[in-house]
């Protein structure tokens, strides 16, 4: 696949995911995908191995965001089977404090699916505004 058809892969299958498409953005992942939060937030950091792991995962954050979020794109790179992509998360937490944060993914294509995601924001900020 050419970069540009990468990059646009990728933003379509975030886009599903955050508006809660779990089917088309899974359709776009391999079976054998990771997902890596590094850092501590509660229920959220971590590595997380394969479809039903990140879906348990899109559970445990739906219950943190039970109104959803809203992604704005800020930039999107590639360079071969790698897109980078920045992004703002906003929306309202369970515990009703208005959420915003930075967000920088990095996604690692293989055989045309997504196959690692590394995901990097700022615990620190989201662990205050969790709380």
């Amino acid at each position: 696949m050419s970069v540009e058809t990468n990059k646009e892969m990728v933003k379509s299958t975030w886009q599903a995911f955050v508006r809660g498409d779990l089917k088309s953005a899974f359709a776009n992942m391999s079976d054998e995908v990771s997902w890596l939060i590094p850092g501590n937030l509660k229920n959220l950091s971590g590595l997380r191995k394969g479809k039903t792991a990140i879906l348990e995962f899109a559970r445990n954050a739906a219950k943190i965001f039970p109104n959803g979020l809203q992604t704005q794109i800020n930039r999107v790179y590639g360079d071969g089977d790698t897109v980078i992509m920045e992004l703002t998360n906003r929306g309202k937490l369970a515990n009703g404090k208005d959420y915003e944060n930075e967000y920088c993914f990095v996604f690692e294509i293989e055989s045309g699916k997504i196959r690692r995601v590394r995901e990097y924001v700022d615990t620190q900020k989201a662990n205050e505004l969790m709380s």
